[in-house]
This record gives structure tokens, C-alpha cells and sequence, in this order.
């Protein structure tokens, strides 16, 4: 070897040494000696009432660590919901005190703690102050007695609930999901602003009821807990590889489909029966491979003997909706119980699957499609074939059963008709951040953290400028997902609508009704001057007569504005901004919005401006290119088949493939007075009617157990999907007469 190879050599060996010395010490000093503290953009934030449970943590100056406990004490001051809880406890002596004792404290979490200013915790409850001593259980804020449990700790959740409005919302789908409390964090005198306290997903009687193994005759029983995840911690591979296609034609043979232990946890095997481990595996290996049976989707004899068909469905709608990219394949627990307990005490012996983690889900996350609401989080491993924590193989494999996908369905439609209908949906976000914020908590953290000021938080899309922006992002984009799985999920829906009538806010003439089309009309459709015609100038590709469209795609009715009058709003500039000002007030659950763009797709940002002075950002909406051929029709378009006109030499389109395409907006039910469009890139939007789906707000009544039984000719829930009976909350009634009523039922 020569002098310059050997030089080589000893640089890379170096290179190599300093790397590990790096990473060695990154893993050692993977804590900070103050606990994050100089994090804080404002250390001397202080709390003097809040509506939220005061949390008080003493560590006595301890670093917490992360991979082994402290030992900590830990006081809470609730006086009960609704009252107003302070730190001073001098000054307010006789607070009542939730609990007061020794903890046992860590970090907690893989991503919510690497990527995160603020910490989430794990912390057991002692009987002592001995760190290695008795475990006690305890009831916190009212969550049935456990010792172990778990601070949230929302950083790029923006709102700080995203966990909570999963959890509340699985609640009463799931056999078991977590319970959790809002509450403000002082640790060693230093305010870390909000967490939630919260249940682990853990054996526990008042959680997942899971027995230890033991043996019975010889043979294993007990149940098990495991979770699909990362493979940072001690865990073991399926057997079976996950699939790239829903098909499972295409297989990803270079990953793995990994599982961590959740009880027992792994260093548990040791004090539990010769071959727990290995009965734990196979119980697993069980499960995935009655999936793959020559009569697996055989109702009594396939998959569905294995597990609980009604909570995986469960947990699909939960990620489907929040859209969870770490759902399936990240912080998925699967638990059973064991055949001996099933055969004793008859616990259902099949696996079954809770909720955790969804603090980048709601549109929270800039990768994977987190922040969009068109798509599925299903087919991940189809579109992003090189990550390596892919979705397990059986989630594809089960939307090869009609009768899951039927399920799924069904499942569905009793969500909307239930806690997940759009008005309740929305009524538990704003009582989430109403919580929040009501007591100065929202205003507290983000002095503590600066959040609206920071200008990267991994991993969010949305930088809100305020906790109200930020909630009103969530809001937005939960109303189009709805409408996605809405359109995916149920059978096609009644839609009834009346046209709004605008008072103000067109600006340019789009339609030629007569010729020289520069003469009737003042603007183009797109950059090379081109505009619609109307039926009284070509036949073949114009607009009617009657100026009347009922859309293809959502069914809506819509009325053009005269085309001898400015009859659209064209926005052409990034940032060029128009107001729709209606004839009069209106009351709605749905908006929809007919439009077409030209010089390629468009997007616009939707305000709506209510009577009362308030207004919501509706979010920004895409508007297609008008020009599209037969072969690249994708089923949202409202009118095709129409031609354009040049406005300087009146010459037609040689082929008639132009549309116009139409969107709906949730409303919150009060009058919206008009509607504000604000362009968002340099396309050409032109917005070109407004419609409502029917409702009015002058004769609400409610249902009581006397008139709730009458027959009613129509019934529609606020969706305007047709109903048999009244259901509870509000209801449109579609009389004999023809009148529209709102009709509350209690």
C-alpha cells in the first residue's frame, strides 16, 4: 500500500471514529441539564387563574431523561370543570388538590420529542419517594385508577387538541381509547405552557383489561398488546412482507413490517413462562397469515376468526379521516385476549385496534399528502414505495372483501348520522378551543413558545397567524375532507338547491351573446382572448338560454347573470381579491361555487362573511383548466362539451372540449351575507354563479317525543341526504306544500 492510500485510510478511519464519537454522544446527551428551559422564548410567563387543571412538577433540578426515570413529585390544583383554578396557593388556600405525590418522571416519544422545543412525558405514580419502590394507582382528574400515564405535549399541533378531538371522537366507536385532560404545566417554578394529561395505551382494568401470561394445564394463555411501528424499541418482524399494490401482485421484498411490545413489554419476558415470547409471535403470525388462505375472506372461516372486523374498520375511518400519515404503520396497537380467558370469562379472543398519536394528523404534516383531503393514506406504500415503515399487507387485502368494503360503508354513514356529523363535528372543535382559550391558556403558550412567530415547525403545511387562524384551518380542512369521504363512502346524495342572488361584485363579461364578440363582451377567459357564447349566437356549444345550469357534478342549480351585463368575477393576479354581495342574507349548511379558470388551473381562497360581523376562512380551492379533452374527463366536472369564442376575429373553437366545474363550502348555520374570492397564483379564476342547498332558518322548531313520530313528506339530515325518520339535532323538513323547515329534534 502506498503512502497516499495509507494517509487515506487513517483519514477515514478518523472520519469513521469521529462519527460514532457524534452520534454516542447525541444518544448520551440526548437531554438538556435545564430541561429545555432556554427553549422558552419568554421564561417568566406566570399563571395566576386559569379554567385548565394546574399541573406543578418538582424535580428538584433533576435533567429528566429519557430513556430511565426520575424521581419527581407532582401536584394538581382542579376545582372542577368550569371553575377557575390558581397557582398562587397561598393567597388561595382550600383549592381542591386532584393529587399530590411521587412520581416516577421521563421523555417520552419518537418524532413529538426529536422535532419538538416542547417535551411529552411518561411518568408512573409511587407510593414513596423511592424511585425503584411500590408503583401506586390513583385516579387523575377523574381517569379510573392507574400508575401509568403520559403527558401530550402539542408543538406542531398548532391548535393543541388534535389528540383529543380523535380520542373524543373514537370514544364511543371503540371498546377502549384514551382519556385526556387539557391542563398547564409548571416544572420546577417554570411555566411550560399547555399539555394534555392522558391514559397509556396499557393493561390495566380500566384500559385494555389485559391479563399477564401465565400457564393453565401446561399450555400458555394470557393476552397481548403489541404495536406496529418504527423498530426503535425492542421488537420483531412478521413474517410477511407488505404490499406495494392492493392487488399484493406487487410485493416490497426490501421492507419490513415491524411490531414493538406493549404488554408484556420486552424486558417482562424474562419473569413470565418459558416461550411467552414465542406464543406472542405466534399469535401474530396467526392473524396476518389467515389473511392469506385460499378461504380468507370466507365469513365464518377466514380472517374474521383472527380479528375484530368492526374495530379495524373503526380504525380506518379514524385515519382516513384525519388523513394520519403515521396511520397503519406507526403507533397502530393491535391487543387480544387470550383463548383461556375467552372459553372462562367470555372475552373475545380476536385482535382489536384503539387510537394514539394523531398530533400530525388533521392536515398537520407537509409530506406524504398529510395536509391534503383528496386522497387516501391507505396507499401509501403504492405512491411512496421507498419508505421504510410501510402499511401491513392486511389493510389492502381487506379492501378485497365486498363485504368489508360494504361494512366500511355502512359504518360510515352511521358516523355522519351520529357524533361526526358536520354540525357536531364542528360544535367539538370550537368546545376544544374555546377551552383553550377562554382561560388565557392559548395566550399563555404562545408567549411561553412564540408558535405564530416561528417561521419552521416541522412538520407542519399551515403557519397560522394566530390560535383563531389556526383553528380555523383545522375547521377548513375537516370540512373537505367530509366531502371527500362523503362522496367515496355514501350512496349518492339529494341535493336541493336554490340559486343566490348577487346584488354586486361582477366585474367583467365573459359571454358573447351577440357579434362582434369584442363588442358584448370586456374580458377573456384565458391569455390569448378567447370567451364563452351564449345559445342565441351558436346553438352548438353555448351556454342556454334560460342562463340556467344544474351541474353534473354535485347537482346543484345554478343562475348565470345576464350575459348583456357583467356577469362574472375575474380574478387575474396573484393576490387581485373580489366580494360577492348578496341580494339578501342567507342560511345554508353548503355553498356551492360554479367557476371556470383559463392559462391553467387556479387557486382561490374562499372568506365567507357572515350578518353578525364575523367571518371564516373556507380555505383555498383549485379550479381546473377550462380546456379538457374527452380522454382527460375526470368526473368533477359541472358543464363540458361547450366551445369559446375569439373576442377579435369572432372565429369558434374547432372542437367543443371546454368546462366549467363546480365546489362546495361547509357553512356554519347563520346568515352569510356574501362571499370574498382572493386569487392565489397568476391563472385566470372566473367565478360565475353562486347556489345553496335549501334550508331557512324563519320556522325552526323542535321535536318533541308528542310530534316526533309524525310523518313527514321529506326529511334530509343537514347534508342534504334523504332520511326515513327524524334524527336527533337538526333536520330539513320539505313539507307537502313545498315550504323548507329547520327542525330541531331532541
Amino acid at each position: 500500500m502506498n503512502y497516499r492510500m495509507i494517509k487515506l485510510t487513517n483519514f477515514l478511519s478518523h472520519l469513521i471514529c469521529l462519527v460514532m464519537l457524534f452520534w454516542f454522544a447525541s444518544q448520551i446527551c440526548a437531554q438538556e441539564s435545564d430541561n429545555y428551559r432556554s427553549l422558552l422564548r419568554d421564561k417568566n410567563v406566570k399563571v395566576e387563574s386559569t379554567n385548565l387543571p394546574i399541573i406543578f412538577i418538582e424535580a428538584g433540578g433533576r435533567m429528566i431523561l429519557r430513556d430511565s426515570y426520575v424521581l419527581a413529585k407532582m401536584k394538581i390544583i382542579h376545582n372542577g370543570e368550569g371553575q377557575t383554578n390558581h397557582a398562587d396557593t397561598i393567597s388561595w388556600p382550600g383549592q381542591h388538590v386532584d393529587y399530590e405525590g411521587w412520581i416516577a418522571l421521563k421523555y417520552r416519544g419518537n418524532s413529538s420529542f426529536t422535532e419538538s422545543d416542547k417535551k411529552p412525558y411518561a411518568f408512573r405514580t409511587l407510593e414513596s419517594n423511592d424511585l425503584d419502590g411500590k408503583k401506586k394507582k390513583v385516579s387523575i382528574l377523574g381517569m379510573p385508577k392507574d400508575n401509568k400515564w403520559g403527558f401530550i405535549a402539542p408543538w406542531s399541533d398548532e391548535t393543541m387538541f388534535r389528540d383529543i378531538l380523535s380520542f373524543e371522537l373514537g370514544r364511543p366507536w371503540f371498546e377502549w381509547v384514551p382519556k385526556a385532560h387539557l391542563c398547564e404545566v409548571i416544572l420546577d417554578g417554570t411555566y411550560y405552557g399547555v399539555f394534555a394529561i392522558c391514559e397509556r395505551v396499557s393493561k390495566g382494568k380500566s384500559r385494555l383489561d389485559l391479563n399477564d401470561p401465565g400457564e393453565t394445564d401446561g399450555d400458555l394463555t394470557g393476552d397481548y398488546h403489541v404495536s406496529v411501528d418504527h423498530g426503535y424499541d425492542p421488537h420483531f418482524i412478521s413474517s410477511y412482507h407488505p404490499w406495494q399494490s392492493l392487488d399484493g401482485r406487487k410485493v416490497a421484498w426490501d421492507y419490513n413490517i415491524k411490531y414493538e411490545y406493549g404488554d408484556p413489554e420486552d424486558d417482562e419476558f424474562a419473569e413470565l413462562p418459558t416461550g411467552t415470547r414465542e406464543a406472542l409471535h405466534q399469535e401474530v403470525n396467526k392473524m396476518e397469515s389467515s389473511f392469506l388462505t385460499d378461504d380468507w375472506n370466507d365469513i365464518e372461516a377466514g380472517y374474521r376468526k383472527k380479528i375484530d372486523v368492526q374495530s379495524f374498520i373503526d380504525y380506518m375511518l379514524a385515519t382516513e379521516l384525519s388523513m394520519n400519515i403515521d396511520g397503519y404503520r406507526l403507533s397502530t396497537h393491535l391487543y387480544k385476549h387470550g383463548e383461556k380467558r375467552s372459553e372462562a370469562e367470555g372475552k373475545d379472543p380476536r385482535w382489536k385496534t384503539t387510537l394514539w398519536d394523531y398530533n400530525i394528523a388533521w392536515g398537520n404534516a407537509n409530506y406524504f399528502d398529510g395536509d391534503k383531503t383528496d386522497c387516501w393514506q391507505y396507499e401509501l406504500n403504492i405512491k411512496y414505495i421507498w419508505d421504510d415503515c410501510p402499511v401491513p399487507f392486511y389493510w389492502y387485502r381487506m379492501l378485497q372483501d365486498e363485504n368489508y368494503v360494504s361494512a366500511l360503508k355502512e359504518r360510515w354513514q352511521q358516523y355522519r348520522n351520529s357524533n361526526h356529523s358536520t354540525q357536531r363535528l364542528m360544535h367539538t372543535i370550537d368546545s376544544l378551543a374555546t377551552l383553550i382559550k377562554s382561560g388565557g391558556a392559548a395566550e399563555r403558550n404562545e408567549r411561553a413558545w412564540g408558535i405564530y412567530t416561528r417561521s419552521y415547525i416541522w412538520p407542519i403545511p399551515y403557519y397560522a397567524k394566530s390560535y383563531d387562524d389556526a383553528v380555523n384551518y383545522l375547521k377548513t380542512w375537516v370540512g373537505k375532507r367530509l366531502q371527500y369521504l362523503d362522496a367515496h363512502l355514501l350512496p349518492p346524495r339529494v341535493v336541493d338547491t336554490d340559486p343566490i342572488s348577487v346584488a354586486s361584485g361582477w366585474n367583467a363579461d365573459i359571454v358573447a351573446e351577440s357579434l362582434p364578440a369584442n363588442n358584448y363582451t370586456t374580458a377573456t377567459i384565458d391569455g390569448v382572448d378567447r370567451a364563452l357564447y351564449a345559445e342565441t349566437l351558436r346553438g352548438n356549444g353555448g351556454l342556454p338560454r334560460n342562463r340556467t345550469i344544474t351541474s353534473a357534478h354535485e347537482q346543484a342549480t345554478f343562475q348565470l347573470a345576464p350575459y348583456d351585463e357583467l356577469n362574472t368575477l375575474s380574478l387575474r393576479d396573484n393576490g387581485q381579491q373580489g366580494t360577492l354581495e348578496f341580494e339578501f342574507p342567507i342560511v345554508t349548511s353548503e355553498l356551492f361555487v360554479l367557476a371556470t379558470s383559463g392559462n391553467g388551473d387556479s387557486q382561490v381562497r374562499v372568506r365567507l362573511n357572515y350578518s353578525d360581523g364575523t367571518t371564516s376562512d373556507a380555505g383555498v380551492f383549485t379550479i381546473r383548466d377550462w380546456s379538457v379533452r374527452k380522454e382527460s374527463l375526470k368526473g368533477d366536472e359541472a358543464v363540458t362539451s361547450l366551445g369559446n369564442i375569439q373576442r377579435a376575429n369572432n372565429s369558434y373553437s374547432s372542437d367543443n372540449h371546454y368546462c366549467l366545474f363546480d365546489f362546495s363550502i361547509p357553512l356554519e348555520t347563520k346568515p352569510l351575507k356574501s362571499v370574498t374570492f382572493t386569487s392565489t397564483n397568476y391563472a385566470y379564476a372566473s367565478i360565475m354563479a353562486l347556489s345553496a342547498l335549501k334550508a331557512s332558518t324563519t320556522d325552526v322548531i323542535a321535536i318533541t317525543g308528542r310530534n316526533a313520530s309524525r310523518q313527514q313528506p321529506a326529511i334530509y339530515n343537514l347534508r342534504g341526504m334523504r332520511l326515513e325518520h327524524p334524527q336527533q339535532g337538526i333536520n330539513i323538513i320539505r313539507t307537502s306544500d313545498g315550504k323548507i323547515k329547520k327542525v330541531i329534534k331532541k
